[in-house]
């Protein structure tokens, strides 16, 4: 690995998760049993760097953050983990695409190759347990834990697999980063919607970090890229052969960048370098506009949520983990389509209402009306018509955030300012993004 990936994987540092899952585990003794399982999915060295990164060089750091529990034997839950197979069988993969090449991916061959390739399974397993956990409400807390001990497993399988991307492993490799990026949403999610779950953190601190994990992970995906085209996983990369219906809000958030552009240049007060950091993200949202607007693209909305992180230099990052409005006006519009993609994808349900609210709750007065578009988005329960069959209208909850209160509480944007909406974007952002 060259020192440029190494010096993209630093981004993050590992901060121990204080036992996320104690509630969760105490439902169960079986998950906190220290038995050995006959199938744990890594190498004897895996586990030792998997249960102590921090004792050694942590190439990957990205991924160590996720990991929630130092044990690495755990319980033999062979019937559980055959009903969770059973539920991806016949749900669960469903939720990662309307395509019939790729759900059958998913559905028959990537089992088949999670069987020598240990750490697929466990996340295979992972993200089905969130799913159960999604949709039981009364197991909520079990299923949850289910998952983190997979997910925890995949994590520490993959780790050792990234040392040296071989094109055996590859497919493995990109179906387990792919997977393990939602569901880590997922997991994430829970934890700060559910209190039984674990302690709520910062939506600000959760979402950088699984910016640096999609960064991490595109780091590594692009390496693995070129020995999947033929694999059982190529449907995932390949354009549809049939046109998929377009996603218009996505011309709507378009056509709104440029008051933000007008706004950002109109700044006085603002630093050059910081002013610049803040024009060269919202220039990244080119790359995920033309990522997730092809004729025959699906997945539109997760397609724009994956893209536009993946391309975002440090100095943004770091101007939007001190809470600065700018940046935080910036991700407003990011966070838009988050609430056009909860209907359609369980795993991301919470994550628009929470972010909105972070970027309202810390931006000052002066910055409210580069971010009243954004709050004022049409709640999304009316952005898709009710006979998609990905639509799950959620319910509603007393902790969600009312978009209208938050429309009231802004100022509105002046007629000045309105007239620089046909301003161009700026041209100015790394091209790192590889689309298919």
């Amino acid at each position: 690995m060259g020192e440029s990936q190494v010096d993209v994987l630093v981004l993050i540092k590992r901060q121990k998760r204080p036992s996320a899952t104690s509630l969760a585990l105490h439902s169960d003794p079986a998950l906190t049993s220290s038995t050995a399982s006959p199938q744990e999915g890594t190498s004897a060295t895996a586990n030792s760097e998997g249960s102590s990164p921090s004792s050694q060089s942590d190439q990957f750091p990205f991924l160590s953050r996720f990991i929630h529990r130092s044990e690495e034997k755990q319980a033999d839950l062979w019937a559980r983990d055959l009903e969770l197979i059973h539920h991806w069988t016949v749900e669960a993969h469903y939720g990662l695409s309307q395509r019939k090449d790729i759900c059958h991916a998913w559905q028959r061959e990537a089992p088949q190759q999670a069987v020598v390739h240990t750490y697929l399974m466990h996340e295979i397993l992972a993200f089905t347990a969130f799913h159960k956990a999604y949709k039981n409400i009364e197991q909520r807390p079990y299923y949850y834990a289910c998952g983190i001990h997979h997910q925890d497993a995949a994590i520490r399988g993959i780790r050792q697999m990234l040392h040296n991307v071989t094109p055996y492993e590859a497919p493995a490799i990109f179906a387990t980063s792919t997977l393990l990026t939602l569901s880590v949403f997922a997991s994430t999610g829970f934890e700060a919607r559910f209190p039984e779950t674990a302690e709520s953190t910062s939506a600000i601190d959760d979402i950088l970090n699984i910016f640096h994990l999609m960064q991490g992970m595109g780091s590594m995906l692009s390496i693995a890229r070129q020995h999947v085209l033929s694999s059982f996983i190529a449907p995932m990369i390949r354009r549809s052969s049939e046109p998929i219906p377009a996603q218009p809000l996505l011309q709507t958030l378009e056509q709104q960048l440029p008051v933000l552009v007008a706004f950002i240049e109109s700044k006085c007060d603002l630093a050059e370098p910081e002013r610049v950091a803040y024009l060269e993200s919202i220039a990244c949202f080119r790359l995920a506009f033309e990522l997730a607007s092809g004729e025959t693209t699906d997945n539109r909305e997760l397609r724009f949520l994956f893209g536009w992180p993946l391309n975002l230099k440090p100095a943004y990052l770091s101007y939007l983990r001190e809470r600065r409005p700018g940046a935080l006006a910036v991700l407003s519009h990011y966070v838009t389509f988050f609430l056009i993609a909860e209907p359609k994808h369980w795993y991301v349900e919470g994550w628009g209402d929470r972010l909105m609210r972070a970027c309202r709750d810390n931006v000052d007065p002066s910055w409210m009306p580069a971010i009243q578009w954004a709050m004022s988005f049409p709640d999304h329960t009316t952005l898709h018509n009710s006979s998609d069959p990905w639509f799950h209208p959620k319910q509603a909850s007393p902790d969600e955030v009312d978009l209208s209160e938050m429309q009231r509480l802004s100022m509105s944007i002046s007629h000045s300012e309105q007239s620089h909406s046909r301003l161009p974007l700026p041209e100015t952002c790394p091209s790192t993004l590889q689309t298919g």
